[in-house]
């Protein structure tokens, strides 16, 4: 995929996960599972597919599989989510646990 398919794809989940996230939206299992299908298959994000995508408070979490991941991916993902900081969160399996928290 192109930078800019990856930044137009990426700026429109931006925007949808703001949306749930400054409103309080509850999602569904649904809603979750194309959060994940999207980073999964139009951003090439390794997600883990037990867990993949979660919500919590000012925050999305990405499980992802460290085997699989590219730094360049990392880079991008986060020059794309500008409107959020991104950490590493500790876990006790084989994955990395990004969590991208709403900036002020």
């Amino acid at each position: 995929m192109d930078n800019m398919t990856f930044e137009m794809v990426a700026s429109k989940l931006q925007d949808e996960l703001i949306d749930a996230l400054k409103n309080n939206k509850e999602l569904n299992e649904y809603e979750l599972i194309v959060f994940k299908y999207v980073f999964i298959s139009e951003l090439n994000v390794p997600l883990l597919e037990d867990f993949g995508v979660e919500i919590v408070d000012d925050s999305f979490i990405l499980y992802v599989i460290p085997d699989d991941l590219e730094l360049n991916l990392l880079r991008k993902l986060d020059d794309a989510f500008d409107r959020f900081d991104v950490s590493f969160m500790s876990n006790s399996y084989n994955v990395i646990k990004l969590k991208f928290r709403l900036s002020d």
